[in-house]
C-alpha cells in the first residue's frame, strides 16, 4: 500500500474530517480515530437505519481505521493523546474554531513541540476573516456559498444537492494537501498546517457559475436537469418515458443556428434548436 508506514491520527466528527482520514486509510496508513467519551462521533447515531451497532453514515466514512476513546478535557487523557499525536505523521481534525486551542491541541503548539508533524485543520467558514469564528454544517454552506440558487428546478426555490459535497470536498481538498505535505517533508524534513473549508469549497464548486456571471452580468440560475452552457442537454419526456440527451461541444458548434446563436448571445434551447425553450419530447408519438 502507498502510504504503509503513515501514521494518522484524526480527531472527526460527522464527514470532513472523517472522510479525509478515510482515503489516507483506503492508500494504506494506519489511521487511529478519536473519539469522545459520551457516544463518539456524532455520526455514529444519525438516521433510522442502524447496521451493527451504528448508522450506516458512520461505517461508510471510517473503514480501514482503528478507534479509541479519550476525554480531552483530562489532563491525563489529553497528555497520552498528545505524546500519541507526537508519534504520528499526520494529525487531522475537524473541532469547532477554538476548540483545539483550548484543549492544547492548536496547530502552533502542537508543530512547535513535532516539527516533523503534518497538522490538517478543517473548518466551516475558513481560518481567517469575520467568519472564521463560526461553526457550520452542510446546509448551511450550500445555502450561504450560493449551491441551493443554482439546484432544483427552474422558477421554484432552491433546493439541497443531494449529496453532502461541501463536507466529501473538504475532506478530498485536505487529503490532497496532506499527500503534497508528505511529498514535501520527504525532501525538507518538515511538517506544515493544512487547512480547508466547506465555504472554501462551496466557492470551488460554484466557480464556473460566477465566471459566466463575472462575464455576462447575468445571474447563474437552477437549470434542473439542463446545462446553461449546452443545447440540447437535458432529461427531455418522451412517449415512452424520459430521455437523457447530452449533445457534445463539439457537435453543437457545427450547427450553424448554434453558431448564430452564441455570436448574437442567445443561448437558448429555442434559438439554437428551434424547439421550445421548455423541455419537450424529442419523439412524440405517432
Amino acid at each position: 500500500m502507498m502510504l504503509a508506514g503513515v501514521r494518522v491520527v484524526e480527531i472527526g466528527q460527522a464527514l470532513a474530517a472523517p472522510f479525509a482520514a478515510e482515503i489516507l486509510a483506503d492508500l494504506g496508513a494506519d489511521v487511529i480515530k478519536v473519539e469522545k467519551p459520551d457516544g463518539g462521533d456524532d455520526a455514529r447515531h444519525w438516521g433510522a437505519a442502524i447496521w451493527g451497532d451504528d448508522a450506516p453514515m458512520f461505517h461508510q466514512m471510517n473503514r480501514n481505521k482503528r478507534a479509541i476513546c479519550v476525554d480531552i478535557k483530562k489532563a491525563d487523557e489529553r497528555e497520552r493523546l498528545i505524546a500519541l499525536i507526537g508519534s504520528a505523521d499526520v494529525f487531522l481534525h475537524n473541532l469547532r474554531p477554538g476548540a483545539a486551542e483550548a484543549s492544547g491541541l492548536g496547530a502552533a503548539a502542537l508543530r512547535a513541540r513535532f516539527p516533523r508533524l503534518i497538522y490538517g485543520d478543517l473548518g466551516a467558514f475558513g481560518h481567517r476573516g469575520p467568519l472564521s469564528d463560526r461553526p457550520g454544517y452542510e446546509l448551511l454552506l450550500q445555502a450561504f456559498g450560493g449551491l441551493m440558487s443554482i439546484t432544483g428546478e427552474p422558477g421554484r426555490e432552491g433546493v439541497r444537492c443531494g449529496p453532502s459535497l461541501n463536507d466529501l470536498g473538504t475532506g478530498i481538498w485536505a487529503a490532497i494537501g496532506i499527500l503534497a505535505a508528505l511529498i514535501r517533508r520527504g525532501r525538507t524534513g518538515e511538517g506544515c498546517l493544512i487547512e480547508a473549508s466547506l465555504f472554501e469549497t462551496a466557492l470551488c464548486w460554484g466557480s464556473i457559475h460566477a465566471a459566466s456571471y463575472l462575464a455576462s452580468g447575468e445571474a447563474p440560475r437552477a437549470e434542473g436537469a439542463s446545462h446553461p452552457s449546452l443545447t440540447p442537454y437535458g432529461a427531455f419526456e418522451t412517449a415512452d418515458g424520459r430521455l437523457i440527451i447530452g449533445a457534445a461541444t463539439t457537435a453543437c458548434s457545427r450547427n450553424s443556428r448554434m453558431r448564430s446563436a452564441i455570436r448574437n448571445g442567445r443561448r437558448t434551447r429555442a434559438s439554437a434548436t428551434t424547439a421550445p425553450a421548455s423541455p419537450i419530447a424529442p419523439r412524440s408519438p405517432r
